[in-house]
């Protein structure tokens, strides 16, 4: 089993956490994580690293230097680009909007310049999100973590090439919709994570969540699907494999 996204760097007692999965994503979110992740990977033979810069860095005064990070993106351990992508909420101004989508074009333009995969965090931003992947003038791999979406919103990441990736929100009590996207997405572009060590599945909410919880989620999509277990294991295993390249 692969957990497609998560935090190691936040997380407590690692080889526990990551005990019995054939891989972990541990992702990045700024220069300091990017490294920390890198370093984590080189650690434990089951971890790959990906370097990026996630929204919330947007309003900081230091501009990410692209140098540094194309160098931690051509090393060996790391698997994509991200996280990173736009985050917004009735709070986030308009300035903080537009540099939030500057941030994502630099963390796009990395991803293009390495041939890396892209793993992109949305929240209330499909919108933007889609204009500016569909401005691009390459084809890139894109994993949105963490889904969230509609119907329609999935079906218009699939239909652009995406994959899907589904955490611990899916076996939330109030996700019903959720569950009903679940059930549609393709085969082939179905992946599932943690996001450790926040959004613990159902029943661990309110706990740190870690990697190998990725069985409970795994345990939800496969009812939603009507399939066993293992089916949705072998699936979104061999999916990420092909995703990241492992």
């Amino acid at each position: 089993m692969i957990d497609a996204h998560c935090h190691l760097q936040d997380c407590e007692n690692i080889e526990k956490a990551i005990e019995g999965l054939e891989a972990v994503i541990c992702c990045g979110s700024d220069l300091e994580s990017s490294k920390k992740t890198i370093e984590i990977a080189s650690q434990f033979p089951n971890v790959w690293a990906t370097v990026g810069v996630h929204p919330e860095e947007s309003l900081k005064s230091q501009i990410p230097n692209p140098n540094e990070f194309l160098k931690l993106a051509n090393l060996k351990r790391v698997v994509a680009v991200g996280e990173c992508g736009l985050d917004y909420t009735p709070e986030t101004s308009e300035e903080e909007k537009s540099a939030q989508r500057e941030l994502f074009k630099f963390n796009i333009d990395l991803a293009k310049e390495t041939k890396l995969p892209l793993v992109v965090h949305c929240r209330n931003a499909f919108e933007d999100v889609f204009s500016i992947l569909n401005a691009q003038d390459s084809m890139l791999k894109v994993q949105m973590h963490c889904f969230t979406g509609n119907m329609e919103q999935m079906q218009e990441c699939v239909k652009q090439g995406w994959y899907i990736s589904f955490g611990g929100i899916l076996t939330f009590k109030s996700s019903h919709e959720l569950r009903e996207v679940a059930k549609a997405v393709p085969e082939d572009k179905l992946l599932i994570e943690t996001d450790a060590p926040y959004l613990a599945p159902e029943p661990l909410r309110g706990t740190r969540n870690v990697p190998k919880n990725v069985k409970i989620v795994a345990m939800t999509l496969a009812k939603t699907r009507s399939v066993d277990f293992n089916t949705i294991d072998q699936l979104t295993s061999q999916n990420a494999r092909k995703f990241f390249n492992l």
